[in-house]
Formats: structure tokens, sequence, C-alpha cells
């Protein structure tokens, strides 16, 4: 399994260091061909999650034949190693169950945290939309793509799925976005034109560590 770790970010320094150590061991003992990529959005204009993601899945390429895509937000940390971060037939949701919601699984259709899809089951969907700015929906619209390409979501049992989330006040300029939730009504109409055949973006930098590959873009807020 090639796996390349996604982790779209912005001034969460201290998060990623703890994320970081917590999670370089759990990709080891799983015995994983796996590279980690911190997509960290450059500027301080509305954040976008969603299209850090496809960046993060473009970019990877460019450097390794990666099959599978771990999409995971820096603040979620895998209790079990049975957690196993390697994709399937069908389209993973790995952060099943998490602490702060009392390791309850929020919804059916929930899909954010941490998800992974091979290279196939992304390009399928056209990957994330691009266009939500600002908190909330986007992994929902994600979720949209996979039904209506004819696929299901799988997940690994609660017992094993367990996170902790790391504690932290909701980041500034990624606001909760009214629109987004209607833009998740719309999947059907968008999926052929937004995503990664509409993407747009600018690479500032790349820095490799030991650890990871920090690439810092300008997204093109509004």
């Amino acid at each position: 399994h090639k796996v390349a770790v996604i982790v779209p970010f912005r001034n969460r320094s201290e998060h990623l260091n703890h994320w970081l150590y917590y999670l370089h061991p759990v990709l080891m003992r799983q015995q994983l061909d796996y590279g980690v990529y911190v997509i960290n959005q450059d500027g301080d204009g509305a954040f976008n999650r969603a299209k850090l993601m496809n960046i993060g899945f473009n970019e990877s390429l460019k450097e390794y034949d990666y099959d599978c895509f771990a999409f995971s937000d820096v603040d979620l940390v895998p209790i079990d190693d049975r957690n196993l971060y390697r994709c399937s037939d069908h389209p993973r949701h790995l952060s099943v169950a998490v602490d702060k919601f009392n390791y309850i699984l929020s919804s059916k259709t929930a899909f954010g945290g941490v998800s992974l899809l091979t290279q196939q089951q992304f390009l399928k969907v056209n990957g994330f939309s691009n266009t939500f700015w600002g908190w909330g929906g986007e992994d929902d619209d994600l979720y949209n793509r996979i039904i209506h390409r004819g696929m299901s979501i799988t997940r690994p049992d609660a017992q094993i799925a367990k996170y902790k989330m790391i504690k932290h006040g909701r980041d500034l300029h990624n606001e909760v976005n009214p629109e987004n939730a209607v833009k998740t009504q719309k999947t059907a109409e968008n999926i052929d034109t937004d995503g990664l055949n509409s993407l747009n973006f600018t690479v500032k930098e790349i820095m490799k560590d030991v650890l990871y590959t920090l690439i810092s873009v300008d997204v093109r807020s509004p």
C-alpha cells in the first residue's frame, strides 16, 4: 500500500507536532509505504479545507505513484493500531468514534475527519469541490459525490476506529459558512465541472522535513 497522508493546515503548529508524534509510530507499525503531506494555506483569507485536499492529491502524485490517499484533519489521533490506514474496494471512513462525540458516529452519512480513497475512486468523483469556503459541508458533498457515482462507503468497527481529538477553538477565518449547506444540495449539478478538473492554485514554497513535506499554497481566497 503506497499511502499519501494529506493534512490540510494553517496556523496549527502545536497540533501538527502532536499529530506527527503519535501518527508516525502507528503508520510504521502498520508497515505502510507512506508519505505525509501538510498542505498549508498561505495568507489569512477564508479557509478551504477541500481545496487543500485536492492540492495534496495532485502534488503528492508528482513525487511518487501513491495508490491510496488518507485525508486527515490535524487534530485527530487514532487510538488503536488495528484501525488500518489502507484503502479498500470502497471509499472508507476511519474516524468513526471520536472522544469529543462520546465515541458515537454523528450520522450515517458522516465522511469527515479521516477518510480514505484510492486514486481511482478519487478521480471517479472528481475529487472534492473547490467552492466550500469557511467551515462545513465539504465532506457531506464528497459523500454525495461517492453515492452519485454509484459507490458506497465502508467503516471499520467502532471499537477499533476510535480517535482522540486535540482540543482547540474555532480558527480565525474559518467561520461556519451558511452557504455551504445549500451547496451540498447541488452535488449532482456540480460534480463534473467543480473539482480536480477545475483546480487552480499557486505553490509558494515546498519544504521537506524528515517527517513530512510542507507545501504552502495560495488557494486564491475570494
